[in-house]
Formats: structure tokens, sequence, C-alpha cells
């Protein structure tokens, strides 16, 4: 009998990682696109969504932090938020997901921008732990 040790190579373990996939009460799935295609997560504030309504038509959503936004956050927080920062990412997804809950549907052209950030947003902002 022969004991074999065989160690997996980072391309193998990254190979049997799924992305995470958001599901919503309405029955729509969020899956971040870079994510799926084993990519870095951006960095400019725009972000990549591939979504699936309950019919099972799936489009690519973009949602975009504007720059209004993106400006005006730092005072708030004073600057613990830097724009690689998964707080961004959090909140690209849940303005997602909230859009779809309440239309039920894609946003029109597949694109969704965000201008401004709720209060509990800008306190989830001030508790957010550097990555």
């Amino acid at each position: 009998m022969r004991a074999e040790n065989k160690q997996s190579r980072p391309d193998e373990l990254h190979s049997n990682v799924r992305p995470i996939q958001f599901l919503t009460e309405n029955g729509f799935s969020i899956v971040r696109r870079w994510e799926a295609d084993g990519g870095p997560a951006p960095v400019d504030g725009r972000f990549s969504f591939l979504v699936r309504n309950p019919q099972d038509l799936e489009s690519e959503v973009t949602v975009e932090i504007a720059g209004e936004c993106l400006q005006t956050m730092p005072l708030h927080v004073r600057g613990r938020v830097p724009l690689s920062s998964s707080f961004w990412i959090s909140c690209a997804e849940n303005h997602l997901a909230e859009y779809l809950w309440e239309h039920n549907a894609f946003p029109i052209d597949n694109q969704l921008i965000i201008d401004c950030m709720s209060p509990a947003e800008i306190i989830s902002a001030t508790l957010w732990r550097g990555e």
C-alpha cells in the first residue's frame, strides 16, 4: 500500500472556488462578474454583475458610484474608505439588489448609478474595517 501526498496547485484551488451568489427575495440572483471570471475586484467605482431574473434570463448590469458621491464620502468618514475598499462593492451590490426588489426588472440600459449615500451607509462606512 502506498500513500500519496498530492498538494493542490493554486490554479487548481481557484478552479474549484465558485463565486458567491446573492439572491433577492423576489427571485433575482446576482453574481460579481470579476469573481465569475477569476479576476481582481474593480477599484474604479464601476462594478459589473451578472444578474439572472426568475424567468432565467441573464444580463450583465453595471453599477457605478458617481463622482459626487465619491468626493463627499471622505468628508463624512475622514478618508477611512478608499476606492479599493470592499465597502464600495457591498454598497453597489446592495443598491442593485434594492433596485431589483423595488422594480422587479433589470435596470434601464443595464446600468445603475449611485449618486448619494443613505445615512445608514455613511454610518456603515465609518465603522467599516480596512482591508
